[in-house]
């Protein structure tokens, strides 16, 4: 990471796991963006962000989901998806004690997925506004029959079997730094459990159904058409089902899974985006 966090400590969620956290704050912030990670990965993976935020004024606060990066619990493993949502409640409490108002939230891919969901659920709280990036809501990866069937048995009587995830490196990005430098992290798993697929699958189906309750939320959903993983098109046509007079969206052509973590100049639209609208929004 190019800066190192201002910020970090730890928040005990409700059944005793430790979250990490962290958080850069530049001197008179005039808001904070708290991001969401995605599957299998970890909030230190956000430096790009950081590096762009930070000079626009904005701080900026990552934390590591329940058995991700350096939090606590099996890996990649859920009893129930809304325990997610009960984390991230934690983590919106403390960032809105602790940080510069006002407090945005970003979520990528199952970020995105969670973030989605939380709103729907409890509305937007204290937050000013929502960033969905490639959100997790309809899968593009084809898992094959077999595995399918046995994580959704295993779900019952073995919920804890680990499962290859099946996707490809290449597939986050199109930057081969970026790639291997995911490739070679050892705090991004490659695998899932049995449960958290089942349970992956049913909020997906859950927050497809309610597009209407992102309706009146303050939302910028940046979407790669070019994602290997998640369905663009679908997401997209969620989106337009919204019909929210404060819906933004920026659709980057070509762009993969993970849009800032793309080549250098094409990130860097990306994050422009982003500035201008927290900006924006901020005032």
């Amino acid at each position: 990471m190019p800066h190192a966090p201002t910020q970090t400590g730890t928040l005990t969620t409700s059944d005793g796991l430790q979250l990490q956290t962290r958080a850069w704050v530049p001197e008179g912030a005039k808001g904070t963006l708290l991001v969401h990670h995605g599957f299998a990965e970890h909030g230190g993976r956000y430096g790009h962000l950081v590096d762009a935020l930070l000079p626009h004024g904005f701080a900026v606060a990552t934390f590591d989901a329940r058995g991700h990066g350096r939090s606590g619990g099996p890996r990649v493993y859920v009893e129930r998806f809304d325990s997610y949502l009960d984390d991230l409640a934690l983590v919106i409490d403390d960032a809105t004690r602790k940080l510069p108002a006002p407090l945005f939230l970003l979520g990528h891919s199952m970020g995105g997925l969670i973030v989605a969901k939380y709103v729907q659920q409890h509305g937007l709280g204290p937050l000013k506004g929502v960033i969905l990036s490639n959100p997790g809501l309809v899968n593009k990866v084809k898992i094959p029959g077999w595995k399918a069937a046995l994580a959704t048995g295993a779900s019952k009587f073995a919920p804890k079997l680990r499962v290859p995830s099946g996707i490809p490196p290449e597939d986050i990005s199109r930057d081969p730094a970026e790639v291997r430098a995911y490739d070679a992290d050892p705090l991004n798993v490659k695998v899932a459990t049995a449960r958290w697929y089942t349970e992956f699958l049913g909020a997906q189906a859950q927050t497809l159904a309610k597009p209407e309750a992102l309706r009146d939320v303050p939302l910028l959903a940046l979407i790669g058409d070019g994602d290997r993983i998640i369905d663009s098109q679908q997401t997209l046509e969620f989106l337009r089902r919204i019909e929210g007079r404060g819906l933004t969206v920026k659709t980057y052509a070509g762009f993969y899974h993970e849009i800032i973590n793309e080549p250098e100049a094409d990130r860097a639209r990306v994050l422009a985006d982003i500035a201008t609208w927290l900006e924006a929004h901020a005032a």
